[in-house]
């Protein structure tokens, strides 16, 4: 069993609805979801909504690729076009962690590379794990969030995970 912890964001509506079928998708796929962030709300952007989103732990028996390949599938069917990296996505779910491993093979790369850049994902991580130490950056998740220029730090969101 593989402890994974994921980040799944939407910055197109409907954002809580789209994130909380993922999640319902990943359990019926093999991820049990044992604990999730609070959600996170980015501002708004001249040509976006703002990201919501959130980190969930879990636990699966999936590999690595096998687990990408299902999140991209509920990518897709929650209305993510493959390929389509510019502009605001309608669902993003991305592999943070898996294990302690770092694999960089192909366009396989664990931990996720932009975790920096995605404000919302990070302050949700960093409400599950402060203290866990990302094994390429050599710095706490909480660490990491508190770099965060202020201007760049989502705020926690009304949402809740129950459905």
């Amino acid at each position: 069993m593989a402890r994974v912890f994921l980040g799944l964001q939407a910055e197109v509506p409907p954002q809580r609805e789209r994130i909380v079928a993922a999640m319902e998708r990943l359990r019926s796929c093999g991820v049990k979801i044992i604990r999730a962030s609070p959600w996170f709300r980015s501002a708004p952007a001249e040509n976006s909504y703002g990201a919501i989103g959130l980190a969930v732990e879990a636990d699966t028996t999936l590999e690595p690729r096998q687990l990408r390949s299902i999140c991209q599938g509920i990518e897709r069917i929650l209305g993510r076009e493959p390929g389509d990296n510019l502009g605001p996505m309608p669902i993003e779910i991305e592999i943070l962690f898996y294990n302690e491993k770092i694999i960089n093979d192909g366009d396989l790369h664990i931990p996720y590379p932009h975790l920096l850049r995605r404000g919302v994902i990070l302050a949700s991580l960093a409400e599950l794990v402060p203290e866990m130490v990302h094994p390429v950056l050599g710095r706490t998740i909480g660490e990491l969030l508190s770099e965060l220029p202020p201007e760049r730090r989502p705020r926690r969101s009304g949402e809740t995970t129950s459905s």
